[in-house]
């Protein structure tokens, strides 16, 4: 197959390696022209553009087979409500859009803040759960990307929490160190949303998997087998051991506060295989 990926960070460069080793031809993507000669020693081309630039999507996907979507926004571009509203939408959206306008099959790395904080119910969260928070940025245009994906041919969205393992990543410890440091204690996730984590690499192999079993429609990926404390049982339990004061938790990034089922990826014979990185710092409760 000829596989283009729009957008060449951690999971970009790791999958364009797993799919070259496979013997597929990878197209890749940078913003960056002097990345270009590292970049071309994993995919087999590399173009220099943005998602928004419809007719370079179109001109590097021509006679591809595939597309994935592993764009995602740079925090520094989002310094303000306004920058956020317009970095998300040209990232997100407008990649999506015009990788699902080539008519060719797409998977899109989508996130669990479509959820928001998973609503009034106290059932796990499916596929067929309600997104939410429609008007955070983030949320509203992951949403909207989503749809973009959906509306066009084959469209596979993969729903993931936050990452992590990835080279250079910061450690929970390490988040939690930054959080005193830079924003005098404070973060802006809620106490009593439940930490989902998932490795990196676990990433990439479910972006392979998609792509090998041909899947369609929304799928959540995440351990399916375990539910991970929250917020503030991991975090004030970091804190004790780094000797720091608890955090404070101002609840200005909704995230879901029940089990969200990775249950139809798994159906397909998907499985997470990186372990919880804060499963020892708390005891959670396994399915019986």
């Amino acid at each position: 197959m000829k596989i283009l990926i729009l957008g060449m960070g951690h999971v970009g460069k790791a999958l364009a390696t797993r799919l070259k080793n496979e013997g597929h031809y990878v197209v890749g993507t940078t913003t960056t022209p002097e990345k270009v000669a590292e970049l071309e020693t994993i995919a087999n081309k590399v173009h220099v553009l943005r998602g928004s630039e419809a007719e370079k999507v179109a001109l590097a996907a021509e006679s591809c087979d595939q597309i994935v979507v592993t764009v995602a926004p740079n925090v520094k571009n989002t310094r303000t409500v306004e920058e956020r509203h317009t970095h998300y939408r040209e990232v997100l959206v407008d990649s999506c859009h015009n990788a699902a306008n080539t008519g060719i099959p797409t998977v899109f790395l989508s996130s669990f803040s479509v959820y928001g904080d998973g609503g009034p119910d106290t059932g796990p969260i499916t596929e067929e759960t309600p997104t939410s928070n429609h008007e955070e940025p983030s949320s509203r245009y992951y949403q909207e990307a989503e749809q973009a994906v959906l509306g066009g041919t084959a469209g596979c969205v993969l729903r993931f929490p936050d990452m992590h393992g990835a080279p250079g990543d910061l450690s929970f410890p390490e988040r939690v160190k930054m959080a005193h440091s830079y924003f005098s204690g404070k973060t802006l996730f809620g106490a009593d949303a439940l930490l989902y984590a998932i490795h990196f690499e676990d990433v990439v192999s479910a972006v392979f998997h998609a792509i090998g079993q041909k899947l369609q429609g929304v799928y959540n990926v995440c351990d399916n087998l375990r539910t991970p404390a929250t917020n503030k049982q991991i975090f004030d339990a970091i804190c004790a051991r780094e000797e720091l004061a608890p955090l404070e938790y101002l609840n200005s990034i909704k995230a879901p506060q029940r089990k969200i089922s990775a249950e139809k990826i798994y159906r397909t014979g998907y499985r997470v295989l990186h372990p919880d990185p804060n499963a020892d710092l708390i005891p959670t409760e396994s399915p019986a």
